[in-house]
């Protein structure tokens, strides 16, 4: 009897645990790019100079040296699989890049984990904003 309680509570419980994990992973993913995003803008003007955030199909490099020459560029990789290994990132425009001025073309990020997914955006004065 007690191994069939703890069987039905286990058949109810793993699902919503997946469930929960996915979105954990998308909201852990979306705050490390809505920060780089923020810190991008940042730099741009604090350097006066454009600053690239490329995205992949599940990581981005932060502030990529895009002329070969850049001795300031970051060039950071960040793997998006260390949230969950199933992530995906999507950009409306692609790439972006913050102007000198902090500008940046609209564009909206998703990233996806199963059914989960969360949607970072960037206007086009360089505000980053979480949906």
């Amino acid at each position: 009897m007690v191994i069939a309680i703890v069987g039905i509570l286990a058949a109810v419980a793993v699902p919503a645990f997946a469930s929960w994990r996915e979105r954990q992973a998308v909201e852990s993913a979306a705050q490390s790019l809505y920060s780089h995003l923020k810190q991008a803008r940042v730099l741009a003007l604090a350097e006066n100079r454009s600053v690239k955030i490329a995205f992949q199909n599940s990581a981005y490099t932060f502030d990529k040296d895009t002329t070969g020459n850049c001795k300031t560029c970051k060039n950071e990789k960040v793997d998006l699989t260390q949230f969950s290994n199933r992530i995906t990132v999507k950009s409306s425009k692609g790439d972006i890049t913050f102007t000198s001025r902090g500008t940046a073309t609209n564009t909206t990020v998703t990233l996806t984990v199963g059914q989960s997914s969360r949607k970072v955006k960037v206007n086009i004065i360089g505000r980053a904003y979480r949906q």
